[in-house]
């Protein structure tokens, strides 16, 4: 319900959509929540000209762990087995296992930073996961794969560049980018949906 003088916007999403749309069946706290998850993926999606200190922290240390790999891998080569280890084994010695010990730790942060998404491309990840979120409640909850008619509920919440270039086959796109490149944001992005839809977490 609208309250006198305030306009819903989610109410008025769902009905500028057209009447044949599967999603116009779905209940008042569905249509919230597909609405807010359309808007997240919008608001990440798109660039702002202001910092974002929660991804820019990320960035950070994600090229941080990366050149840490990169030393770690260059430390055995170079001090542990380079030309001169044996002039310097008085002050490497105790400290043979360093370089694996070094590269372990880079690749467990690296396992944990790159679930946001690889360096440079965290905001990307952050987007597609919200849409991905949208496009698997929708299967859950019709029970057939509509993105086309997500992408026409999407170009009524969203009249911009960035809604006029979507179709359902960018949806089929980027889900496919996501699963194959980042599994475990993609992972994360369905069970938001199933858990919406209180079903199993498989």
């Amino acid at each position: 319900m609208e309250a006198d003088g305030i306009k819903n916007p989610v109410a008025e999403a769902f009905r500028a959509i057209r009447p044949n749309n599967p999603l116009s069946k779905l209940d008042d706290s569905d249509r919230k929540f597909l609405w807010a998850s359309l808007m997240m993926y919008a608001e990440a999606a798109t660039r702002r000209r202001k910092r974002d200190a929660v991804l820019d922290g990320l960035e950070r240390l994600s090229r941080i762990v990366a050149a840490a790999a990169k030393a770690a891998e260059k430390l055995e080569l170079e001090v542990f087995r380079g030309p001169f280890s044996e002039q310097l084994r008085t002050l490497i010695v105790g400290y043979e296992d360093l370089p694996i010990r070094f590269k372990r730790l880079t690749k467990e942060l690296e396992q944990a930073l790159d679930s946001t998404g690889k360096p440079g491309h965290k905001r990307r990840t952050l987007a597609t996961g919200f849409l991905i979120q949208a496009s698997e409640f929708v299967r859950l909850k019709t029970n057939q794969p509509h993105d086309g008619y997500l992408v026409e509920l999407f170009q009524v919440i969203e009249k911009n560049s960035l809604s006029k270039k979507m179709c359902d086959d960018t949806i089929r796109k980027k889900r496919e980018y996501l699963k194959k490149h980042n599994p475990l944001a993609y992972s994360r992005a369905l069970k938001a949906a199933r858990s919406r839809c209180n079903m199993p977490l498989a």
